[in-house]
């Protein structure tokens, strides 16, 4: 029979409900749990065990062991994208026991759809990590123009290891730290474009944030997910000094991915952030020697773990 309020709760209509089919292997085009809090696709996917919510032959009587596990992960991705007053409230339907008769009820169907809904929703994000500088100089004492480019990686064990983390409400961040090393006027700006101005910047799976500073001319603000990203260097912010003898030095971030590596629909597995630096040659004071230490910090968001299971942080390097 169809799901209907109700009625009894038969093989098919909880092989939909939990796999989106009679197998277990999710069906993208119906709403069910498993493409959410399972492998899913793209967006979708929490990378959470879906296999205990077994499916049930044609004919057969979907236990109340089976029924516990679904409703007990609905209520546990209601809660992560919601909070705990998501959950569905306890009832015969939800805690059943052996031998009771599972009755169809609206309220788990409509969850379902909820949680696909909001299928990149989180009511909260788990510890931080704080990452280690790691500097880059920029030195140069002649009268020419100046110009240097670095790089930052963080990588995930797989693409579906990122598609996860940023799924869940995983969350990137970096901030510049920098050192003015011979005290020049030169040095102090290529200092305040980077710590200052640009500040800092952010990656999280749907938006983030480009600029974290303020500041400076701004000639690219743009806020980039994970899921905006791809294997061509985009750039995602840049700033112009102000000042007047160093209004040609610019300090920028890009980003790109490696590429998409599995078959889930992931962008990539490895991020990298291209740093890049230019100083023009302008004014009679503009050939103050250089020497500058610019660090870039990376400090690692988890998606939450108290209705989630942990996940593996990325590598930096």
């Amino acid at each position: 029979m169809a799901y209907t309020l109700g009625g009894t709760i038969e093989a098919w209509d909880y092989n939909r409900l939990t796999w989106g089919g009679n197998t277990q292997t999710y069906v993208g085009t119906v709403n069910n749990l498993s493409a959410i809090w399972g492998t899913g696709f793209g967006y979708r996917g929490y990378g959470q065990d879906a296999t205990a919510m077994t499916t049930v032959t044609a004919g057969g009587t979907v236990s109340a062991t089976q029924w516990a596990t679904f409703i007990q992960r609905l209520n546990l991705a209601l809660a992560h994208q919601s909070g705990a007053a998501a959950r569905l409230a306890s009832g015969s339907n939800i805690g059943i026991v052996a031998g009771a008769t599972i009755s169809a009820f609206a309220n788990a169907n409509i969850a379902v759809q909820t949680v696909t809904t909001n299928a990149n929703l989180w009511t909260a994000q788990g510890s931080t990590t704080v990452g280690t500088p790691i500097y880059q100089t920029l030195t140069s004492a002649t009268f020419a123009a100046y110009t240097l480019v670095w790089n930052r990686t963080i990588t995930f064990a797989s693409g579906d290891a990122a598609r996860y983390f940023f799924n869940a409400g995983g969350q990137i961040n970096w901030a510049f730290v920098t050192y003015n090393l011979n005290g020049t006027a030169r040095s102090g700006d290529a200092v305040t474009l980077f710590t200052t101005n640009l500040g800092g910047g952010n990656i999280r799976g749907v938006n983030g944030t480009a600029i974290t500073g303020a500041g400076g001319t701004v000639g690219t603000n743009t806020g980039l997910g994970y899921w905006q990203l791809t294997s061509a260097v985009q750039l995602v912010a840049s700033i112009t000094s102000t000042v007047a003898t160093y209004t040609g030095d610019v300090a920028n971030v890009n980003i790109r991915t490696n590429g998409v590596q599995g078959a889930n629909g992931d962008i990539g597995s490895v991020i990298t952030l291209q740093i890049g630096y230019s100083s023009a040659q302008e004014g009679l004071d503009f050939n103050s020697a250089l020497s500058a230490n610019v660090g870039v910090r990376i400090d690692i968001v988890s998606p939450e773990n108290t209705y989630l299971a942990a996940f593996a942080n990325p590598t930096i390097a």
